[in-house]
This record gives structure tokens, C-alpha cells and sequence, in this order.
């Protein structure tokens, strides 16, 4: 199973149905209290949020949000192994092994990774909802994914135009695989070599594909050379650091059992 998300502007209205969806079931927090929290500027944090576009006279909004590439720049950056691919795909965050160096962000040449700072009451709603001073991005609404069905994403599930579609790839007769197929839906900035599997149908003129937004070439991480140095160099000496680390806490252990017994 390879999930794929389609977004249809020309159905969209920009109503941020999907927007609300996400930060109910991602950002925000219950309190003891019973008081839904969200951080300040929360549409900045939601995991899908609008972008616009200048279009000669009139401004265009695209939704822009983790593309959860095959080749992804934060996967291959990242020195821990916290940013991965699940069996699926699915780009997604290992908060255990994260140790905020940033480098996703950083990494991510369409600029989705956001990172929150401040303070929040209350509990998560889940293991993949918004960690506090972690990055953080569009998980495709994971934990809603049960056995190995596929599963409704929370912006696709309160879209009222049915703007959004998400379904398998690998299944030939699905509308997403034939959508996709066919060149009516299409990935942006396909000359990045990220493959994207976030796909829009655009509106005529298309004008959101061909200014959608990333990074300027000039301060994109080249994610490639860091990748290697990161296998040839930077994980070794991690994996290295780290053994040592245990052997001398496993002979101060020791030691410290001598002394008490001498004692």
C-alpha cells in the first residue's frame, strides 16, 4: 500500500474546513478542566494551511503541506534516524530518537516543518499529535490507521466539497491511481527529484504549480552530499560515541560494586 493525498482546487473554496479538522485532531489540547487549547498564531501550526498566489489580478490559494516524498530531504539529512519512512511510506517522526538539531526543518525545500515553542495545557490526543520544541508536520493522520486498511485522513474526512482525495497508489482501479495516471492530478516542482506524493489538480492556468513555494536553490541543504556524510562519517561516529558511553557506565557500575564491597 502506497497512501497518496490529491487536493482539487478547482473544488476547493478555501473555507479551512480542513484546517480546523487538523488542528482539532493534531495540535490541540484537552485540559483537566475540559477547555480545548491551541497555541497562539494556530493556523501557522496546522499541518495543512493556505498559501497564496499571485495571478495577474487575483490571488490564488494552494494548501500546502508535508508532500512525504520518496527521496525526502528530511529523511536523508536527519543524523538520528528520527525522521523515517514507515513500511508505507509515510514520512513521520520518532520523537524518542529526535534531538532537535533541526536539520529537517532546515532540509524540507517546500518550508512545511514547523516548530512550536511555547506553552500548551493539557494532553495530547495521540502519540503523533504536536510535540512542544520538536518539529512537527503532516503524519497523514497515522494513528488513525488500523491493521493494514487504509484509512481517512481528518482533513479529507471534514472537506464539505470533497476537495481532497486520499487512496492507494498501488491500486490500479482506485480514482486516486487513475487521477494520477491520466496527468490530471500532478506533483509540484517535480525538478527538485523529491517525489512527491501530494498531488493537486490544478486550476486553469495552473499558476499554483508554477509558483509554489520552497526554498530558493541557493539555501536548500544539498540533502544528497549531507546524506553521505552521514552514512560514511556522521553515523558511524554516533554509533562509536554511543558504545563507548555504555562501556564506561558498565565499568564505573563495576567499580563502583569493588568499592562497595571493599567497603
Amino acid at each position: 500500500m502506497k497512501p497518496v493525498m490529491i487536493i482539487d482546487l478547482n473544488r476547493c473554496t478555501g473555507c479551512l474546513a480542513c484546517v480546523e479538522a487538523c488542528i482539532s485532531e493534531n495540535i490541540a489540547r484537552w485540559s483537566k478542566e475540559g477547555l480545548i487549547n491551541y497555541p497562539d498564531n494556530v493556523v501557522r501550526y496546522s499541518r495543512t494551511r493556505p498559501y497564496w498566489i499571485e495571478f495577474g489580478d487575483t490571488r490564488r490559494h494552494v494548501f500546502i503541506q508535508c508532500m512525504h516524498c520518496v527521496n525526502a530531504p528530511c529523511v536523508n539529512i536527519c543524523p538520528t534516524g528520527a525522521s523515517y519512512q514507515d513500511e508505507n511510506g509515510v514520512v513521520l517522526i520518532d520523537y524518542k530518537k529526535c534531538i532537535k538539531c533541526m536539520y529537517c526543518v532546515d532540509a524540507c525545500p517546500y518550508q512545511v516543518r514547523t516548530v512550536y515553542e511555547g506553552e500548551l495545557e493539557g494532553d495530547m490526543l495521540h502519540e503523533h499529535a504536536l510535540h512542544i520544541g520538536y518539529p512537527d508536520k503532516c503524519t497523514l493522520c497515522i494513528h488513525r490507521k488500523v491493521g493494514n486498511e487504509l484509512w481517512t485522513p481528518a482533513c479529507v474526512e471534514a472537506c464539505p466539497y470533497n476537495a481532497r482525495l486520499f487512496g492507494d497508489l498501488e491500486d490500479p482501479e482506485g480514482e486516486v491511481s487513475q487521477l494520477i495516471r491520466r496527468g490530471i492530478a500532478v506533483a509540484p516542482r517535480k525538478d527538485l527529484g523529491t517525489e512527491p506524493k501530494l498531488f493537486y489538480i490544478p486550476r486553469q492556468g495552473g499558476a499554483e504549480l508554477s509558483e509554489y513555494p520552497v526554498r530558493p536553490r541557493d539555501v536548500i541543504i544539498p540533502y544528497n552530499v549531507v546524506s553521505e556524510l552521514k552514512n560514511s562519517l556522521l553515523k558511524p561516529l554516533f554509533l562509536t560515541t554511543t558504545g563507548l558511553a555504555v562501556l564506561f557506565g558498565f565499568i564505573h557500575m563495576i567499580r563502583s560494586r569493588g568499592d562497595k564491597h571493599e567497603d
